[in-house]
């Protein structure tokens, strides 16, 4: 049933309406079923066939009522039930129209969630998407963490390698100021070695050294061979003196005043003891001169 608040729009029975099969069969039931549940007296007076209705004797026999008041009775009550039917009617095309709407309405909803459904579906397509993406992404930041710790431990030791090699560098180049400072001497030498000065200290002193080696050994040299030439000289003439004459010759031998003196061990005597006499009489010189 229908509040009474719910507006309802009204709809016109028409005048055909009775022709369709479904609305007359309903018509003919609530209007058989209305008059069975008015007319029929349970338990009281003989049974009514369906086409009348019964009413008491003693009402019929009554002194205020009579037959017509009956008819009339019957007919007020016909007219009501009829009203009562069409007044049905209407609220049945109501209910029939308001069922139409609501099914419009439903199917729209129907629609409308199925598209909604579609639209999870796609949403539920791209969330799984997007949990296999990030799972992914998880995935690669995993590994990327790994490789960082790696690479970290790997930082690690080349700075601690790198610590040594500086404690060693340091030490390196300590022992390297240490030898060049012992060392620095030497390259000032060098240094020197390579100037203008140096080089005029050496032909200095190579000067001075030829000048002495002139001086004091060539002259030495000098006298010497002329000491050697003079005594040469000395045992040429002899032994020329003795081939021709043939004489002695007082302090030599026979084998020292021969012609092969040179070859015989006792002409290197008379040398040496004749050199020996020219230095007895250069350093008798010497000690004079001092």
């Amino acid at each position: 049933m229908l509040k009474n608040s719910a507006r309802v729009p009204e709809v016109v029975p028409q005048k055909n309406h009775s022709k369709r099969p479904g609305s007359e069969e309903g018509l003919q039931a609530s209007r058989k079923k209305r008059a069975d549940e008015v007319l029929t007296v349970v338990s009281k007076g003989p049974q009514a066939s369906p086409s009348k209705s019964y009413i008491p004797e003693d009402v019929l026999n009554h002194q205020c009522i009579g037959r017509r008041r009956a008819e009339e009775l019957y007919s007020d009550f016909k007219l009501e039930m009829t009203k009562t039917l069409n007044d049905w009617n209407k609220e049945f095309v109501k209910v029939k129209y308001l069922q139409g709407e609501y099914k419009k309405k439903y199917d729209s909803k129907v629609k409308e969630m199925k598209v909604v459904e579609d639209q999870l579906e796609g949403c539920r397509t791209e969330l799984a998407n997007k949990i296999t993406s990030v799972s992914s992404q998880n995935e690669r930041m995993d590994r990327l963490h790994i490789e960082l710790v790696e690479a970290q431990a790997t930082i690690k030791q080349q700075e601690k390698a790198q610590q040594v090699l500086e404690a060693e560098n340091e030490r390196l180049q300590s022992v390297l100021s240490e030898k060049e400072a012992q060392q620095l001497p030497s390259a000032v030498i060098e240094e020197f070695k390579k100037s203008y000065a140096f080089k005029i200290i050496i032909e200095d002193h190579i000067q001075e050294a030829r000048s002495h080696i002139y001086d004091v050994e060539v002259k030495a040299l000098e006298a010497e061979c002329a000491e050697d030439g003079f005594i040469r000289g000395f045992m040429k003439g002899v032994q020329t003196v003795h081939r021709k004459t043939g004489a002695e010759i007082e302090g030599l031998t026979p084998s020292q005043a021969s012609s092969d003196a040179s070859s015989d061990s006792g002409g290197e005597e008379l040398e040496s003891e004749l050199q020996r006499a020219f230095a007895l009489e250069e350093d008798e010189d010497d000690v004079e001169i001092l």
